[in-house]
């Protein structure tokens, strides 16, 4: 993972968010003002007294307000002038995610300023310090014959003529409501424990530490919790046996003895070069660095980690030990089986469509160019198996970007035993690498173990639902900078 923030100064990728479905909103009207969010009120009173670091809260709101106004106005030109130089947005609507840098991202807003169009936002929170300020508020946008609906963070770096933009990201849009996925015994291992619940306020008493780190790896900060303050399934957690595997299937066992909440996060550059001293200002305490990066984080960006007794590496947990299957290079002829079929899929073909519009190069294959493929079988039996592809294209914040997966069952020993699609990922952040499986029931039924991905380290698992195999995050680096 040495590299993954070193491939993020090219790549501007998305952030996953897991939310839970809201209920259809009434169209907003086009009012503008912000009501004030509890959620700050209780991050301001997590700590006793303000730090000289604090950020001008008002003056945030008052530039929130400004740019919901400039969009509601028609007011473009405004609207342009609250973007920072250096900006990297994504743009996600359903499924569909796009990333821009400032350039094209302005482009892609402009024909949206037009009457019919209402933008409004609610439950906003304010965080940060005064390098960077972070505003997260549930955003409606209502335009003739449509009505999405999510949640919207924007980074606010100061400037010499003030705050500006340095980074947006609608993190989840809801223009129709897809399916839940089945719950998965799977669980994310963060350093010495699984991940057993997200979504904790910061109203926690003690002070959080910064965890160790190396020179490129994300800032992940601690906070002991007692049993008690969890709720009852959680602090069942504690006692239980687990068993850790790594990517190659390595497997350790240990049993939870304690439990803390974590943040795992990417800072913006604006607050590294701060903690640094770059700005003149004394450099920050490991214990300043982590308080700030407590603060910042929403609620659903800190997790429980119960702890185990022993030291266990790790990426992937399960409450029992499990048969692990190594994902394998598939015999040459089923690899080029396998990436026919993969480059038959009308998803593919819709990525090369828009390859060839926006390329220089419109006679690649699209996941040729600065992008990567991963193709892998996983074995059961002799007569099956499953084979996974999966591609990225594109490293640019304005230019191409795609990302495509899919799953296929193969049945039989024969060369030319059928393919039977079992599952399409279109909505990856990054390349979606399937290391393995483990067989929880033994029955043949497999939980694809996937990740961490070179951007936001992403770990999921592929686990088989009504439809086919579906995705689940269990846990990703919140991304608090730009890449661009």
């Amino acid at each position: 993972m040495s590299s993954r923030f070193g491939y993020a100064v090219a790549l501007c990728a998305v952030l996953s968010c897991k939310t839970e479905p809201r209920r259809a909103a009434p169209a907003p009207s086009a009012s503008t003002r912000i009501p004030a969010s509890d959620a700050s009120a209780a991050r301001a009173s997590s700590f006793s007294s303000p730090t000289p670091s604090s950020f001008d809260e008002a003056n945030a709101r008052q530039f929130v307000e400004r740019w919901l106004n400039a969009q509601n106005e028609h007011d473009f030109a405004t609207y342009s002038r609250l973007y920072a130089p250096r900006f990297s947005g994504t743009k996600r609507v359903g499924s569909y995610t796009r990333r821009f840098d400032r350039n094209d991202w302005l482009r892609d807003r402009q024909p949206m300023f037009r009457d019919g169009v209402i933008v409004r936002a609610t439950e906003l929170q304010l965080s940060g310090s005064a390098a960077a300020v972070r505003a997260v508020f549930t955003q409606d946008f209502v335009a003739p014959g449509f009505h999405d609906r999510g949640q919207k963070e924007l980074f606010l770096v100061t400037q010499p003529t003030g705050l500006a933009i340095a980074r947006e990201e609608m993190l989840v849009s809801h223009v129709a409501q897809a399916a839940p996925i089945t719950d998965s015994t799977v669980l994310a291992f963060h350093r010495d424990g699984p991940v057993v619940e997200t979504g904790i306020t910061s109203a926690l008493h003690g002070e959080a530490r910064l965890m160790p780190r190396g020179a490129s790896d994300s800032y992940d900060v601690a906070l002991p919790i007692a049993p008690a303050a969890l709720g009852g399934s959680t602090r069942a957690w504690l006692g239980r046996g687990i068993t850790a595997y790594t990517e190659k299937g390595t497997a350790c066992q240990g049993t939870v003895s304690h439990f803390e909440v974590r943040v795992k996060a990417e800072p913006h550059f604006g607050m590294r070069q701060a903690w640094a001293g770059e700005d003149g200002a004394p450099k920050a305490t490991p214990q300043e660095i982590a308080r700030q990066i407590w603060t910042i984080a929403r609620d659903d960006e800190r997790f429980v980690v119960a702890v185990l007794d022993k030291p266990c590496q790790g990426v992937w947990a399960t409450i029992q030990a499990a048969s692990f299957i190594a994902a394998t290079a598939p015999a040459p002829p089923l690899r080029a089986r396998a990436l026919s079929a993969f480059k038959a899929l009308p998803a593919y073909h819709e990525l090369q469509a828009r390859f060839a519009r926006e390329s220089a190069s419109p006679k690649q294959a699209w996941e040729s160019v600065d992008g990567a493929l991963h193709i892998v079988e996983l074995r059961t039996a002799p007569e099956s198996a499953l084979l996974v592809v999966s591609a990225r294209g594109g490293a640019g914040c304005s230019g191409f970007g795609g990302n495509l997966s899919a799953i296929w069952k193969m049945s039989g020993t024969a060369a030319q035993a059928p393919l039977t699609l079992r599952g399409v990922f279109k909505d990856s952040s990054d390349l979606l690498e399937v290391h393995g499986a483990v067989d929880q029931n033994a029955d043949g039924s497999l939980e694809l173990l996937a990740g961490p991905d070179v951007f936001a380290d992403e770990i999921s698992v592929l686990r088989l639902g009504a439809s086919g195999y579906e995705r689940r995050v269990l846990l990703s680096t919140s991304l608090w900078d730009c890449g661009c």
